[in-house]
């Protein structure tokens, strides 16, 4: 599996748990930093990215600290 892969596995995973409790919102910026963290050939700009996609397609709700 590539990083890539496995990039979209663990944000799908993280939708995947935020879909079951939609009232808590996601931090976008705090999910991205953690998934940098293990995935760091990507910049955290990247994630964030990814994963304002995924939580928009699905109709989750999240924070988008983006700029500040």
């Amino acid at each position: 599996m590539t990083e890539n892969e496995e990039l979209t596995r663990e944000i799908g995973l993280l939708a995947d748990s935020a879909e079951n409790h939609p009232e808590t919102g996601a931090d976008i910026k705090s999910l991205a930093v953690g998934l940098w963290a293990n995935f760091n050939e990507f910049s955290v700009e990247e994630i964030e990215d990814a994963l304002r996609d995924v939580w928009r397609a699905r109709g989750l709700p999240f924070n988008d600290n983006a700029g500040t």
